[in-house]
């Protein structure tokens, strides 16, 4: 009979985000808080026995356009951690793997769901294949995946510099509500990182004062001090990001800041009451293309899913 497992893969919002420099390799140095929400995929991973010389590695998605093949990070994730667990998938071995895609995150959005989905994919082989790989060689996968895959494996509330791989542990903020809007129309990272110019910037957080509004649960606070440096040169390629921020505030949000490199915008609110009530009201101001999620903040990344979630 084939082993499986099921794993969630939590979407992630930016409540903070600034770049501090730039390595020779092009590589963007970061000062972000990162936040996992109960917006969340699902991945499940099937080992089989395979026969013939099919491809060992096999996707299926829910959701169109997402490569099925060695395009997708969750394919990366599962080869570099064979290899590390010296797991032979060649047509020999008999051994396949199934990874089903379960899309619940909009895609190129900010949201980091591509690179959970990657780091589910790492904690499900690790379930399924327990002791092969050590926790700090799975963070090293997690990297070389991606550089938001590190964080997205421990995921919580973390505290992340250099291009994502150092994270520091802040106090678990779990609960917070949120109403995330995500435009239909896709911002790609590298196009926005490569239109990032810091005469453009309009407003840059004070990290200091988010780390002690994050620790102290102080929600005006961190609204006070937080900024995106991206914010400006995405809003510059999707000017109706401006609109859906002045609107979330406009209906109470504490708080409204795009997450990552965009297009999705988020709202953070003082209690769920708040934010069911902003959620009826942004309905009748967006255009039908900008999709809403009522969500909150979770304490951790990954995690396994019985009865099929």
């Amino acid at each position: 009979m084939p082993l499986h497992v099921s794993f969630s893969a939590p979407a992630k919002i930016n409540l903070s985000l600034d770049i501090v420099g730039r390595r020779p390799d092009g590589y963007h140095l970061l000062a972000t808080v990162m936040q996992s929400i109960d917006l969340a995929d699902q991945v499940t991973i099937t080992v089989f026995e395979q026969h013939g010389d099919g491809e060992p590695i096999h996707i299926r998605c829910t959701q169109v356009g997402i490569p099925r093949d060695k395009q997708n990070t969750v394919w990366k994730a599962a080869a570099l951690f064979c290899d590390a667990a010296a797991l032979d998938l060649s047509p020999a071995s008999g051994i396949g793997l199934r990874i089903d895609l379960d899309k619940r995150i909009p895609a190129a959005a900010g949201l980091g769901g591509g690179s959970s989905d990657a780091a589910a994919v790492l904690r499900a082989l690790d379930f399924l294949f327990p002791g092969r790989v050590g926790p700090s060689d799975l963070d090293r996968l997690a990297l070389e995946v991606g550089a938001d895959v590190p964080f997205c494996l421990h995921g919580g509330t973390l505290f992340c510099e250099g291009i994502g791989e150092r994270l520091t542990d802040l106090p678990p903020w779990p609960g917070l509500p949120l109403l995330l809007c995500a435009p239909s129309s896709p911002l790609l990272t590298r196009q926005v990182f490569a239109a990032y110019r810091e005469s453009h910037m309009i407003a840059r957080p004070d990290t200091a004062a988010v780390l002690r509004a994050v620790r102290t649960r102080n929600l005006t606070a961190l609204a006070d001090s937080s900024a995106n440096v991206l914010e400006a040169v995405s809003i510059a390629q999707l000017p109706q990001l401006s609109s859906i921020k002045a609107n979330l505030l406009d209906c109470g949000a504490v708080m409204a800041q795009m997450s990552g490199s965009g297009p999705a915008v988020y709202g953070l609110f003082a209690s769920d009451e708040a934010c069911r009530q902003a959620a009826d009201a942004m309905k009748h101001r967006l255009p039908d293309d900008v999709r809403l999620f009522a969500c909150h903040t979770v304490a951790a990344g990954p995690q396994q899913l019985r009865d099929g979630g």
